[in-house]
């Protein structure tokens, strides 16, 4: 559990060392809050979120509205009493004691104006790309000629009339077998696979310089005096 502590200090120097020494106590920056300069209802409202009475909250507002700074701790309960002690040992004030130091001070009105320049800031975004190789199958017709060559047997059949010879006849009546061979060519189709062409990725790296221009904006201030007589304003240098 934490418990909020709070200090009010005549100045924001005196605010700061008590920071420093909290930090060097051990407690944690992001748990310590130096509040100045604000509105009356936002120191209320944050030491009401803090856990004190809103009378209470609202008379530390109103104080501050002539100067100091507060201090907000949220310390663990087991070192609540040495930041305590510690506010008390550089001096923490109540809102009316703030009220009367600051009432014996002389009263200085000051106004600001801020002169604003803008930068020009170029980082560096990558974005990644490249190309893939991705291998699709396609079938297409192919047509090619071939010369075949062909034979065929043929029978013809011939009439004669022709008388033989009683030698030639007894040689005629003898069983004989003639054979005449044909050829016969026929398209036979096979497929060899052939390499034509490589398709290969490579990357090359290098570097170029880029001019990036930009418009900035610079916000200055002017001096006037202000003529009381004539109700005009003289613009000077």
């Amino acid at each position: 559990m934490t418990t909020s502590i709070i200090g009010l200090f005549e100045n924001s120097d005196i605010a700061s060392k008590v920071l420093g020494e909290l930090t060097k106590a051990g407690f944690k920056k992001d748990a310590v809050e130096i509040i100045e300069k604000v509105a009356a209802s936002r120191i209320t409202s944050r030491l009401v979120e803090a856990g004190y009475e809103k009378d209470k909250a609202e008379s530390y507002g109103e104080a501050m509205q002539k100067g100091g700074a507060l201090i907000v701790a949220e310390a663990p309960d087991d070192k609540a009493d040495a930041a305590l002690d510690m506010m008390r040992s550089f001096k923490a004030l109540s809102p009316e004691t703030l009220l009367e130091k600051l009432g014996n001070q002389t009263s200085e009105q000051t106004q600001s104006a801020q002169v604003i320049e803008e930068e020009l800031e170029v980082g560096v975004t990558r974005t990644t790309g490249g190309k893939r190789l991705k291998t699709e199958v396609s079938e297409r017709e192919v047509q090619e000629t071939v010369t075949l060559h062909e034979e065929k047997v043929e029978v013809a059949h011939t009439r004669v009339n022709r008388v033989l010879k009683p030698e030639d006849a007894a040689r005629a009546f003898q069983g004989t077998t003639v054979e005449l061979t044909a050829t016969t060519e026929k398209p036979v189709v096979s497929k060899q696979a052939h390499v034509v062409e490589e398709v290969s990725l490579s990357k090359q790296s290098g570097e170029r310089d880029v001019t990036v221009s930009g418009t900035v904006r610079r916000q200055d201030v002017t001096v006037e005096e202000i003529d009381s007589k004539a109700g005009k304003a003289a613009k000077t240098a």
